[in-house]
């Protein structure tokens, strides 16, 4: 019971990453090109729309591999002592995560604060990014967190 409650919270959370992924590599282009089809100038948006697709192409490569390798080790039996080591290892990871989360919403924010000194074209696309980034790391933050949360209980 134990070993398939472990399992079967990391599916769900690559699916949970997995399906952001997909929503966002859907969406973004298309929001995207009616930006761009509509002939009005360059905004920030369409540069916020290229960094989203392009990031969750990353996070959805990750979801399923993570997925992948969950389903390898699930078919495994491990001992009670085994799962709580694989539990503490995964605690860390995700606790590294987090903090990597909060450095991906400062880099946005810096990113944003940097768009104020730059020319018009630069400032609209670290605008984008940075908005971007900042989306990106707070939903990847919450994740994370929530993920934590639930391995502890």
């Amino acid at each position: 019971r134990i070993h398939n409650q472990f399992y079967n919270r990391q599916k769900t959370a690559m699916t949970i990453l997995g399906s952001w992924s997909i929503a966002n590599m859907t969406v973004s282009p298309l929001l995207r090109n009616q930006l761009m089809e509509a002939g009005e100038p360059k905004s920030s948006m369409e540069y916020f729309h290229e960094m989203n697709f392009y990031w969750n192409v990353v996070n959805a490569g990750i979801a399923g591999l993570g997925y992948i390798g969950i389903q390898k080790r699930k078919k495994q039996y491990w001992s009670l002592s085994s799962i709580e080591k694989e539990r503490n290892k995964l605690r860390k990871t995700l606790v590294i995560n987090m903090g990597l989360d909060v450095c991906y919403l400062l880099a946005g924010a810096l990113l944003r604060n940097r768009a104020s000194k730059m020319n018009h074209d630069q400032q609209i696309r670290l605008e984008g990014f940075g908005n971007s980034l900042m989306l990106q790391g707070g939903f990847l933050l919450v994740f994370d967190g929530f993920f934590v949360y639930r391995m502890n209980q």
